[in-house]
């Protein structure tokens, strides 16, 4: 008569859990009653966190040292500056935003924040890690830059500069000579760049200036080497080209004007009748006015005499005598005009010849020179650029030099800083709103947490006591002969009573008995299976072994007792899960079909210390996966086992997982996951048919893990016994 006893594990008192569970570990689910529940039960708990979080807070906000901002807005102003010219200030046609970015970065650069310190005298400033030693200058540098920090107002020109302190006027007063120091800057900047570039145009003059003169020594040299004779940058000969080409110019002009005057006069003096008084109108000459007007005074008075006397009167004879001696003087006049104008023809014409022979000879003696004159030119061009280009260095030097001093910064201070009436930090406030929003989410984790499903984890307690309980006889089995296989597929072969390999349902005594049986007369064969899987020193961890197959429920529960029991001669601690969903379970048969396991735990509110036993005479924790009621819920958690089995297996060396028939893909595929070996129970006359031989080569493909099969003989030994009915 077998004797079956029950053992308990339990669990460290601080991995203990509270009962109910709000999460569901197969799904995504959430029980909101479970959990409203849960966080009533620990409001306490909440409402101290939140507590302790805001006092904190609380004490911090008024603990802490006070940070004080003061913001000095300045402009920049990236106009043209002139202060010599008509225009002070030149419009600009835009500016590159780059360049404000980089005025930005430069109101904290080290050059501008070392002008702040050395003025303000922060090295002796504690604030700033100064304590008076020049060496700390780089610390309290490295320091006044993390108070310090510009920004740029969106798509503007204004900058603000922001300084933080523990003291409110330290902090305007900073932040304002942050700003000066930044204008500084600016224009040291730009006074910099003029003296560079006065003493880069200095050191040129010299070499232009040389070059210049050596350029002026060529021109001269080559002019005493062809006799070119200049005056006022002019060569001589052309001058004189040009004076005797205006001379026979003139005189041509005066020998045709003489010549024209001599032919009018000689066309006069021809003139014997006539009008006379008409024809000296055009002849210019004082004598020959008055005589014309003595002429024309003489021929009136006869006109008016010879109305009343007669030719022969003495007055009339008189006047004819007066007008004939008027006529005979104009006459006289009229030759000595005509000779004086061909004189002065004749003068005329040779000045002309001349002028004209001097020009000719002023002509060749241009020529003869003008190869010399075009080399000279060429010589003069570039005496007259080097001098140029001195010239202009040299008025650029004083240029640069003046703007040196003349410089005016490129940003102003358009709002000083004033002196801040409140800290910027800590801001109670928002300190308070964080600490309560923190201590209220730590509380409701904290509450989750205590009220969370924690993993089984296995600690042997002592064994309590035994309750022996009568079992039906039985008949002596018949031995087994060891059967080979024509596959060497089949790892062992087991022989089951039939009761089991039937697949019929027995009370939970008889199985337990049958079972028992079974593990001891088919131990050579469990040996030699358990020999053929995977040892505990060739894996990490313990090792586990998982059973399913064809065979009935209770055929592969016998064969998952018996390999655990084997597994656990010489005290190795084995772990044996029954997953089985059958009629006939190891869990029902050796501990009782209403104990709690895994899922109890989830779904029934079970304790978690008070599911699996360790049983008699053996290193064996038998754990069941779920109680009777709950065998339906296996084949949906997979997960849950698997999360379960690798928490409780760290005492263990081994691992058996009784999977049972129809075992459920999703529950299959999540212990393989885990599993060192996959071993397939079937029954021995089905062992070497095409559907099985079949069946566990595509599984082969699937799982590596898949060892071999099983194959279980139906004995002779049969236990008649009324339908198996569930016990407490």
């Amino acid at each position: 008569m077998a004797a079956r006893a029950n053992f308990s594990m339990t669990r460290p008192p601080e991995l203990a859990a509270e009962s109910g569970g709000v999460f569901d570990p197969a799904s995504d689910s959430i029980d909101l009653s479970a959990l409203f529940g849960l966080l009533r039960r620990q409001w306490l708990l909440i409402i101290l966190t939140t507590a302790l979080f805001l006092g904190a807070g609380f004490a911090y906000s008024y603990l802490a040292d006070k940070i004080y901002q003061a913001t000095t807005r300045v402009l920049l102003d990236p106009r043209d500056k002139q202060l010599v010219g008509p225009e002070v200030v030149r419009p600009t046609q835009g500016v590159d935003l780059s360049w404000i970015e980089t005025q930005v970065d430069l109101v904290t650069a080290s050059g501008t924040l070392r002008k702040v310190v050395e003025r303000e005298n922060l090295i002796d400033d504690p604030e700033f890690g100064g304590t008076g030693n020049p060496s700390d200058m780089d610390a309290v540098l490295t320091s006044l830059a993390r108070h310090v920090r510009a920004e740029r107002g969106a798509q503007t020109y204004v900058i603000d500069i922001i300084v933080s302190s523990t003291s409110p006027e330290k902090a305007a007063r900073l932040s304002i000579a942050v700003a000066e120091a930044f204008m500084a800057s600016l224009t040291e900047a730009k006074q910099n760049a003029a003296r560079q570039a006065n003493l880069l145009i200095a050191r040129q003059i010299d070499d232009l200036k040389a070059k210049a003169r050596e350029a002026e020594d060529r021109v001269e040299a080559y002019r005493k080497e062809n006799g070119v004779v200049q005056v006022d940058g002019r060569p001589v000969d052309e001058q004189t080209l040009k004076q005797l080409n205006e001379a026979n110019v003139t005189a041509r002009l005066k020998a045709d004007e003489a010549s024209s005057r001599l032919a009018k006069l000689d066309a006069i003096a021809r003139t014997t009748g006539g009008d006379l008084a008409s024809a000296l109108s055009s002849i210019d000459s004082p004598v020959l006015g008055r005589l014309k007007v003595e002429y024309a005074m003489a021929l009136r008075e006869q006109a008016e005499l010879q109305q009343t006397l007669g030719d022969r009167h003495p007055r009339m004879q008189a006047i004819g005598a007066d007008i004939a001696r008027s006529r005979s003087l104009i006459t006289q006049e009229l030759n000595t005009l005509v000779a004086r104008a061909r004189v002065e023809a004749d003068l005329a014409k040779s000045q002309v010849a001349s002028s004209a022979a001097a020009l000719a000879a002023a002509t060749r003696k241009v020529n003869e020179t003008s190869d010399a004159s075009v080399a000279l030119r060429d010589l003069e061009g570039e005496a007259a650029i080097r001098r140029d280009v001195y010239r202009a260095f040299v008025a650029r030097a004083q240029e640069t030099g003046l703007q040196e001093n003349l410089q005016v910064s490129d940003a102003r201070i358009i709002s000083p800083a004033q002196v801040p009436l409140y800290p910027s930090s800590p801001r109670k406030k928002i300190i308070l709103g964080l600490a309560g929003i923190g201590g209220l989410g730590v509380g409701l984790a904290l509450a989750l947490y205590r009220g969370r499903i924690r993993p089984v984890r296995p600690v042997v307690r002592e064994i309590l006591p035994v309750v022996e309980d009568p079992v039906l006889p039985l008949a002596e089995p018949e031995p087994v002969a060891a059967v080979g296989s024509e596959s060497a597929d089949v790892l062992a072969e087991i022989g089951v009573p039939g009761s089991l390999a039937s697949g019929g349902a027995l009370t939970e005594e008889a199985a337990g008995e049958l079972l028992g049986g079974v593990a001891v007369d088919s131990r050579p064969a469990f040996q030699t299976l358990a020999e053929s899987l995977t040892r505990p020193g060739d894996t990490e961890g313990p090792a586990v072994h998982v059973l399913f197959g064809t065979a009935a429920s209770g055929a592969i529960a016998a064969v998952a007792y018996g390999l655990a029991r084997v597994m656990a001669e010489h005290s190795v601690e084995t772990l044996l899960i029954d997953a089985n969903s059958g009629t006939v379970t190891t869990g029902s048969s050796l501990i009782g079909r209403d104990v709690h396991g895994i899922l109890d735990v989830d779904f029934n509110h079970a304790q978690a210390d008070a599911i699996g036993s360790r049983l008699e005479d053996a290193s064996i924790v038998l754990l069941p996966a779920a109680s009777a009621r709950l065998r339906h819920e296996i084949g949906f958690h997979g997960d849950r086992l698997v999360e379960t089995i690798r928490d409780v297996a760290d005492g263990f060396e081994r691992v058996v997982v009784d999977l049972g028939p129809s075992c459920p893909p999703a529950l299959f595929n999540a212990l393989i996951g885990i599993a060192d070996d996959v071993v397939m129970v079937v029954d021995a006359h089905e062992a070497d048919s095409s559907e099985i031989r079949a069946m566990f080569t595509d599984l082969r493909h699937l799982v590596p893990e898949l060892r071999g099969m099983v194959a279980t003989r139906a004995t002779t030994i049969v236990v008649e016994t009324p339908p198996a009915t569930a016990t407490a």
